[in-house]
């Protein structure tokens, strides 16, 4: 699936005392397969913006697609065709300030997931299986086949069978974010979401959520990562975006941006530790070029 996104704003109490510009004419392009940070200072839209992405806010101007074969397959009476001549993969769902209807929205929420931070606050059945099997039987998934996709998905996120009987109220909360984001992968999205997904993990923690990210990208999932670790950004992404105001003030290639130290600290980020470590080595001319973790500059040394 690809999502376009195109000037997009969104205005919240629009005409009351406290109506606040929360995004202002965002535009940006998702291909599928990518892996993909969305960073900013506290504040500058980020949350707003992915909220966007599988259509839980329409935004106040400005439209964003949704192109998919499947996505066409599915429902041929409300998409919008491509110029003609183009193949059927060009064939979108758009989304505008407009309401669209359950069925349309529930569509694109079955091709698009968002774990939203402390997703394991969301939990509140009493097994575990009974909670990762709500999402696929509300989209349609008989029960049987929702039970398969439970046991499956459980395991990748590293959890044994044997818990699919156990109440998640019992789980830690790494735990629990397991499966928080078990449930949202049986419904088998193109596009998974994540905002803040390691806050309140210890560090073997934060490795571990991290290997299951890559795992799903391995296996042609999209990524999008809300954070505010950039050492998590820069060791594990391909392609960085910038909020701040409610604007995309850059979207461009993570080690580039990692690397801009002046751009992070005139918008309020935080360098990360490994490139303050690379630059302290660079003034006493050691030169070991842009290294993304500590692992790389030790081979490097």
């Amino acid at each position: 699936m690809q999502i376009k996104v195109k000037g997009i704003s969104h205005i919240f109490d629009k005409g009351a005392i406290t109506e606040f510009l929360a995004l202002n004419k965002a535009s940006m392009d998702v291909h599928q397969g990518e892996f993909i940070c969305i960073i900013g200072p506290t504040g500058s839209g980020k949350t707003t913006f992915i909220e966007h992405l599988n259509a839980l806010l329409r935004p106040s101007e400005g439209t964003v697609d949704f192109i998919s074969l499947d996505l066409a397959k599915q429902f041929k009476k409300n998409i919008k065709r491509a110029k003609k001549g183009k193949e059927i993969s060009e064939v979108a769902m758009t989304i505008t300030s407009k309401k669209k209807k359950l069925k349309e929205v529930k569509l694109i929420r079955k091709h698009v997931g968002v774990v939203f931070q402390f997703a394991e606050y969301q939990l509140f059945e009493e097994t575990i299986e009974k909670d990762i099997i709500f999402g696929p039987i509300s989209m349609g998934v008989p029960k049987a086949k929702a039970k398969e996709l439970a046991k499956k998905y459980l395991n990748l996120v590293g959890l044994e069978e044997e818990y699919l009987t156990k109440s998640p109220f019992s789980l830690s909360g790494g735990q629990k974010r397991r499966v928080a984001l078990a449930g949202i992968l049986a419904m088998e999205p193109d596009v998974l979401i994540f905002d803040e997904p390691t806050a309140g993990l210890d560090p073997q923690g934060e490795i571990e959520m991290y290997k299951i990210f890559h795992k799903l990208h391995e296996n042609g999932k999209t990524i999008i990562i809300v954070t505010h670790n950039l050492d998590h950004v820069l060791e594990h992404s391909e392609r960085t975006i910038v909020f701040n105001e409610g604007k995309i003030i850059r979207d461009d290639k993570t080690i580039d941006i990692m690397y801009d130290k002046k751009f992070l600290e005139d918008n309020l980020l935080e360098v990360p530790k490994i490139v303050d470590l690379v630059e302290s080595l660079r003034k006493r001319n050691k030169n070991y070029g842009k290294p993304t973790n500590i692992k790389e500059l030790v081979e490097k040394i």
